[in-house]
């Protein structure tokens, strides 16, 4: 079975965090599948087992966006690259993904979650009607939004789901459509401490993935400003794998054009989920060294992955990590103490990262994270946090960066779903497992919601740039 062989966290899930054994309930997740009506049935079983499976690290089913990158790889590597799928077999995969996104429902405007508490991310208005940015949304349907969430995970094809939600939880409003659905009765807290209740209609399909100017990376992915006379800010919304060169002679025009006045410089990557390696290393790291950098890291892989996996595949998966990070030095040492060597082999990478020509800057670094940071952005954090580069601030990140290997993908071979699984195991500097806790900030943070724009006025009132500029 894939996820007892290969998959890295399916028993720390169950161990650590407590979740349902994957094992104990594969016999009624075969038996939901077996009995499905419809292909979004079946569709909704497979998707709540696989995010059992993958609820640490990468874990989910590849969307249209994600499936046209790893199509164009694979045309262009002839099943080569990223994946070892062939091109004609995405066809099948992008129907599920379809599928999936039409199963949804969403709200005119971007939910943005702080704590237990949510709040709209923009301006939204109906009939003259304006429900300003920052409002509280206190019930849903009569309901508290506590509730309203249960309520949906009692009612709805999540009941079939073991495992976290992931964002269906998290934008609150985001839910399936059954019936003739068309929105919800709301009640807001506004800013100015009225209330205002008002109904809400429902738009089909999932929100956009970057909803608001702060998060997408496609309008201006690097955006550098001052704060002040000696605090430079840096906005970074992906590792863009094709922009980095772009973007690195953008920061290093505005370091240039401070004549080095800055005592601290804010670099901000809160709900960056990843991209490149490359764009890490060559971008935001090697650019602020004046040495080479050295530091070790230790991965487990699960044994069976590595030996039933093609050798070039297998390569393939290790040479995405970034030629500027040298492996200076990879032996096999013994697993951690719970880890059983016949499943397990662990590896002690000792990285080395080569400086490039310096930005402008000999202040102090600070990087803004969150719980979005994954992936690539992960592997920034975690290289940081081993170097001492920048004072990491804000929440811990999202745990699935690629240590040995980098994410895999696991297509079903009846039906064509895509998913992108977890292939290596991390631990982080202070011991701790990566996929199960992320990586831990220097300075934890209230979790306080996003700006919704990048410009000075706006981030001027974030409380987490605030707590930066208040820093001795």
């Amino acid at each position: 079975m894939w996820a007892g062989d290969y998959h890295p966290c399916v028993e720390l899930n169950e161990s650590l965090k407590g979740l349902p054994g994957y094992k104990a309930l594969l016999p009624r997740y075969v038996e939901l599948a077996e009995t499905a009506r419809t292909n979004e049935d079946f569709l909704h079983i497979a998707w709540g087992y696989a995010n059992l499976i993958g609820a640490s690290g990468h874990g989910y089913l590849l969307d249209e966006e994600m499936l046209t990158g790893y199509l164009i790889d694979s045309l262009w590597t002839g099943a080569k690259g990223m994946s070892n799928i062939p091109w004609h077999q995405f066809h099948k995969a992008s129907y599920w993904a379809k599928l999936y996104d039409r199963s949804f429902v969403h709200p005119p405007f971007f939910v943005d979650r702080r704590g237990q508490e949510y709040f709209t991310g923009n301006d939204w208005s109906v009939w003259g009607r304006r429900i300003p940015k920052g409002s509280q949304i206190l019930r849903v349907n009569g309901m508290t939004c506590a509730a309203y969430r249960a309520s949906v995970q009692q009612t709805t094809w999540l009941r079939d789901v073991a495992g976290p939600v992931g964002g269906i939880g998290r934008h609150l409003l985001v839910v399936l459509e059954e019936g003739s659905f068309k929105g919800w009765n709301m009640v807001f807290g506004l800013p100015d401490g009225s209330e205002r209740e008002l109904f809400v209609p429902a738009s089909k399909g999932l929100p956009r993935r970057h909803p608001t100017a702060f998060t997408d990376w496609r309008k201006d992915n690097c955006i550098c400003l001052e704060l002040a006379e000696d605090v430079g800010y840096i906005r970074v919304k992906a590792m863009v794998h094709f922009l980095r060169q772009k973007d690195e002679k953008k920061i290093r025009r505005f370091l240039e054009a401070s004549g080095g006045a800055y005592k601290k410089l804010i670099i901000d990557i809160r709900r960056n989920g990843g991209g490149s390696t490359f764009y890490v290393y060559d971008t935001l790291i090697r650019p602020f060294l004046d040495e080479p950098a050295t530091y070790t890291q230790v991965t487990g892989v699960k044994r069976k992955f590595l030996l039933n996996t093609e050798p070039d595949y297998l390569e393939r998966l290790r040479a995405g990590l970034s030629i500027w990070a040298l492996e200076t030095q990879i032996e096999e040492i013994e697993p951690l103490e719970g880890f059983d060597p016949d499943d397990w082999t662990f590896f002690r990478i000792t990285r080395q990262v080569r400086p490039a020509d310096r930005y402008r800057f000999g202040g102090r670094l600070f990087v803004l994270m969150d719980g979005g940071c994954g992936s690539a952005t992960d592997t920034y954090i975690d290289a940081v946090k081993r170097t001492g580069l920048a004072t990491l601030v804000g929440q811990p990140s999202a745990g699935s960066m690629g240590g040995y290997l980098m994410a895999t993908t696991v297509r079903l071979p009846e039906s064509g779903m895509i998913f992108r699984m977890e292939a290596d195991l991390d631990v982080n500097a202070d011991g701790s497992l990566h996929e199960m806790v992320g990586v831990r900030p220097d300075v934890v943070l209230p979790d306080s919601g996003l700006p919704y724009r990048t410009d000075k006025e706006e981030l001027l009132k974030d409380p987490w740039v605030q707590t930066v500029l208040n820093e001795p």
